[in-house]
């Protein structure tokens, strides 16, 4: 099986390196977490409006309980080229990002990884939407 290629994304210098390397061992199922999904259109980082929405109550929540930290996990399908796909999932990161900055989520709490289509990627290479996805992920 192709190992899994996460690349942190810095969103922020000095002090999203400790929320870069907290979020780097988190994985969407990973325990004591909430987990809201982003998805998005094909070869899209354009938030629509069922992101808008999921990223505002997300954000709702985060700074009513004064969380400490929230991770993102970006993703792209595996159809087409391994480097468009990183970039297209960087992308989606720095959308469902600034979504949360702008839903008042202070930027130094957020964290990222950018899996591009490894996570997702499957032997028949087709589309689905988990795989064009950002998954929030903060403590519960």
């Amino acid at each position: 099986m192709r190992e899994v290629l996460a690349v942190v994304l810095l969103l922020a210098a000095a002090p999203a390196l400790a929320q870069a390397d907290r979020c780097a061992a988190i994985s969407p199922a990973a325990q004591g977490y909430e987990s809201v999904t982003v998805f998005f259109a094909i070869g899209s980082s354009a938030l629509d409006d069922r992101a808008r929405a999921a990223i505002r109550r997300a954000a709702g929540q985060i700074v009513a309980q004064h969380k400490d930290h929230v991770c993102l996990i970006g993703r792209a399908s595996p159809t087409g080229s391994p480097q468009a796909n990183e970039r297209l999932a960087a992308a989606r990161v720095r959308a469902v990002t600034d979504a949360l900055v702008a839903g008042g989520v202070a930027r130094p709490l957020i964290g990222a990884q950018v899996q591009g289509a490894a996570w997702g990627a499957r032997v028949d290479r087709a589309e689905n939407e988990a795989d064009r996805s950002v998954t929030i992920l903060y403590p519960r």
